[in-house]
């Protein structure tokens, strides 16, 4: 069953990383915005103020355009028909006066994003609290590996660390001194710190480099 479980949660983080890294917003110049909304390449457009995360802390970021504050609106942000979202500075210069597209929301699988990302804090918790205890680490390293560690890798590697739910397993003997083989709590948040500090210098590494069609820097939570 476990193994089963283990597939299942992966493919959900797998779909959810996908859709999040797709439909991120992606800046783009004011060229780009005008050649787009006289093309017609434009599913839908949204005004707004600035780019906040709704999405659970260190999941995949979800971001939400909040609503103008001032007229105009410092921010333009538009999906094109294949799911991609793009937004600009509001430089007074765009028309969207004769556009076939509807003002609305231009971020559409957020709720979908999110909802995974409560289904895997609760299916964790769950074991984690209710099930047999872990076997490679306590309970509280493994907390603070998935709270810690973003984008959800934490509980991927509990996935495959950990076998809650197959033949049972006996905890390893003490050592001679009496303390535990598991890993211990403080080394589940030291651990999560510093793979957070790396991933999040990875990311901003790869937005420099490759740029923000491949790694959109309002992805990282």
């Amino acid at each position: 069953m476990w193994r089963f479980g283990r597939w299942l949660l992966v493919a959900l983080w797998l779909f959810a990383a996908v859709t999040a890294w797709w439909g991120a917003p992606r800046h783009a110049d004011g060229d780009r915005a005008r050649t787009d909304l006289t093309s017609g390449y434009v599913a839908a457009y949204q005004w707004g103020e600035r780019w906040t995360d709704r999405a659970p802390d260190r999941w995949f970021a979800v971001p939400h355009l909040e609503p103008p504050a001032t007229d105009p609106a410092p921010i333009l942000a538009w999906r094109t028909p294949d799911g991609r979202v793009h937004w600009t500075e509001n430089d007074g210069s765009f028309d969207v006066a004769g556009q076939e597209s509807e003002q609305g929301p231009v971020i559409v699988l957020g709720n979908l994003v999110n909802g995974i990302g409560l289904l895997f804090a609760v299916v964790f918790l769950g074991v984690l609290l209710a099930g047999r205890p872990p076997v490679t680490a306590t309970r509280w390293y493994w907390f603070w590996m998935f709270a810690a560690v973003p984008f959800g890798l934490g509980l991927l590697y509990w996935t495959f660390r950990e076998v809650p739910w197959t033949r049972p397993r006996n905890l390893p003997p003490l050592n001679p001194d009496g303390s535990e083989h598991r890993r211990r709590g403080l080394r589940g948040l030291i651990t999560a710190i510093l793979v957070s500090v790396a991933v999040s210098i990875v990311l901003t590494v790869l937005t420099q480099v490759l740029g923000e069609r491949w790694a959109p820097d309002l992805l990282n939570p």
